[in-house]
């Protein structure tokens, strides 16, 4: 009995110890709308002065969670419409490679294209001077390709896109080839995303807009890919069921984002104007899934006729995709805010959206479908998230004093429309995860432009996203003070020791291409985050063993059903058992001989009186306690 008592405490130390406080948004806040204009994404070609900014190089000594360096250097600063791609990747011999698009010659910047920068294993390159492409191109996708090569993937604007290889990564000349998609979208194919996948990386997968109007929708969004390195393709040029006019008016430019680990392809639908949903492939692209997230209750809204007589929680035009070991999904996204009141209507092509709407969501495949409460409108707001475990990120309370203390008029918003916006997430081979979002900073003020700056901040769960620790300023250091920190991307692969991250940094809050602020210099950064500095897999509540790793109980308080997620690396005699305060016995579930992977235990609360308790889980000879509580 001593023994049992003695673990307890020890597990309410480290409970205690990872419990965090969402700080407050002043209501006056929350309830302030502004209205803007939704404009059909283009290629953007803004009339501009004619300028030259040189590139300088900035360097950067090693901190205690971080190693950063300076990678790309661009004037051209709009590096997606809402959700990021594909831009870095970790390869398997620890070599990386980042991409980003980049511009410096106004007006319309002639230059604009792939700039590239490669991590050899002990450094970078120096920083690009020109484009890989010999014509202009943007928004890029980068993979490895073959056994030890690497593959860029971008759209010119004027016919099609551009597919750039080379056999080595980081040495030799690109080979670059053109795309162009079927009949009614020769040259219109944009905002690529694409990964690879397979043994030797000979899958390449890309999604791809329209851009004009095809088969039924304003724009919609097609499939294709090869199985043999780019030689051939088949499918081709597809839309997969589920996503044609029959379910969406249109899908828009960078609505999607797209992930591969394995035999597993992924891609993340996210918008405040249509479904939540993934299509998800287990075998290469072969066949495809809709998992629904959370459903849109106007599928076909349209910005002249839709009218809303509520606000609508969605998502904010952010969102990331992850898969981790075991091929299962894992999805963040920023909390939004929008709405077309029937009884305060905009013009027509405008809606309302609340700036100061604030949270990072949090999902995974072994949650079900974010089912609406009461009021259908409110499915995601902050709260009902919070209530449910599934709110993982917010603005921070750098002063301490309760409240995020920013002034009406000082935000800056987006195309990415939340206060914490901009996730993405990683997952390593033992279930770790990193997040990483861009949010204001109470105490960071531009004194040019008179808003406040975003910081970079991450955070991680160490048992597949069933507990969250502590929240890291990756952009804390006095450099930074000057700085607006936003896209933060996360590799999709790590290494054994390190979290791998870019993001962009430059002195003035908004971007040039949307006209908010002068031209001016931004800086891709790439941090190196140690693992064994910001995930606490040692703390006794946190439990990761090499045989088993146990989540905790979700929801956590509740009544009713919990469930447990428990990860096996083989042939195991599974069980869980639910003690109370004196170590008496009160539940036991015994799930038998299962196999390696990913595996749900429910407890059923629905006999237990309100109070603490703690679950044993049983694996053969391994076996973890944890805390839980019953309302």
């Amino acid at each position: 009995m001593k023994k049992i008592l003695l673990l307890m405490l020890s597990i309410c130390i480290g409970f205690l110890a990872y419990s965090q406080d969402r700080s407050q948004i002043p209501k006056e806040l929350r309830n302030l709308s502004k209205v803007r204009e939704y404009k059909n994404p283009t290629d953007p070609t803004p009339p501009m002065e004619n300028i030259y900014i040189a590139p300088s190089p900035v360097y950067k000594d090693a901190r205690v969670f971080y190693d950063e360096t300076e990678i790309i250097e661009t004037v051209y600063d709009l590096q997606t419409n809402t959700m990021l791609g594909n831009r870095f990747w970790v390869h398997s011999d620890s070599t990386m490679g980042a991409v980003c698009t980049r511009g410096f010659e106004d007006p319309n910047f002639p230059d604009r294209g792939t700039g590239y920068n490669y991590f050899d294993g002990t450094q970078w390159g120096p920083i690009p001077s020109e484009r890989i492409e010999d014509i202009r191109c943007g928004w890029p996708s980068y993979a490895a390709w073959g056994p030890t090569g690497e593959i860029v993937v971008s759209h010119n604007g004027v016919t099609g896109l551009e597919i750039s290889k080379r056999e080595v990564k980081g040495t030799g000349e690109w080979t670059q080839t053109n795309y162009q998609g079927p009949a009614g979208i020769e040259n219109d194919p944009t905002w690529p995303r694409m990964t690879t996948n397979g043994e030797n990386n000979e899958y390449i997968h890309i999604f791809y807009n329209s851009y004009v109007e095809y088969a039924g929708q304003s724009q919609a969004l097609l499939y294709t890919r090869s199985m043999d390195g780019g030689e051939t393709w088949f499918p081709q040029d597809i839309i997969l069921e589920g996503m044609g006019e029959d379910y969406y008016s249109g899908i828009s430019a960078d609505d999607y984002v797209l992930a591969s680990r394995g035999d597993v392809v992924a891609l993340l639908i996210a918008s405040p104007f249509k479904d939540m949903f993934i299509m998800k492939s287990t075998n290469n692209g072969e066949d495809w899934e809709k998992i629904l997230i959370w459903e849109h209750p106007y599928p076909f809204w349209d910005f002249t006729t839709t009218f809303t007589t509520d606000t609508l929680w969605s998502p904010d035009n952010s969102g990331a995709i992850a898969i981790d070991a075991n091929g299962m999904c894992h999805v963040v996204w920023g909390v939004g805010r929008v709405a077309r009141l029937i009884y305060d209507p905009p013009d027509p092509g405008y809606y309302q959206y609340w700036a100061y709407t604030d949270g990072i969501g949090y999902w995974n495949e072994a949650m079900d479908e974010i089912e609406p409460l009461s009021n259908p409108h409110r499915t995601l707001s902050s709260e009902n998230l919070e209530e449910e475990g599934m709110l993982i990120g917010w603005a921070q309370d750098i002063n301490g004093n309760g409240t995020i203390d920013i002034d009406e008029y000082d935000l800056m918003t987006y195309r990415e429309l939340g206060l914490s916006t901009m996730p993405s997430i990683t997952i390593d081979d033992n279930g770790i995860i990193a997040l990483a979002y861009a949010s204001v900073n109470e105490d960071a003020y531009n004194i040019v432009t008179y808003f406040y700056y975003k910081r970079v901040w991450v955070r991680t769960s160490p048992d597949l996203g069933y507990t969250w620790g502590d929240f890291y300023d990756v952009t804390e250091d006095d450099f930074y003070d000057y700085d607006e920190c936003i896209y933060p991307l996360f590799a999709k692969n790590s290494t054994v020791t390190d979290f791998h991250l870019i993001f962009n940094a430059d002195f003035y809050p908004g971007l040039y291409l949307d006209e908010d602020h002068d031209p001016y210099l931004n800086r891709v950064i790439h941090s190196s985050l140690l693992k064994d500095e910001i995930v606490s897999v040692n703390d006794p509540d946190l439990v990761n063993l090499s045989d088993i790793t146990v989540s905790q109980n979700y929801p956590n308080p509740f009544s009713g059903t919990s469930v447990v997620m428990v990860e096996l690396t083989e042939l195991s005699n599974l069980s869980i058992e639910v003690f109370n305060l004196m170590g008496q016995k009160v539940y036991v579930y015994n799930a038998g001989i299962v196999g390696s992977g990913v595996h749900k235990l429910t407890i059923d609360g629905s006999n237990l009186q309100s109070g603490v308790f703690f679950y044993t889980v049983k694996a053969d000879e391994n076996s973890v306690t944890r805390k839980m509580i019953v309302n």
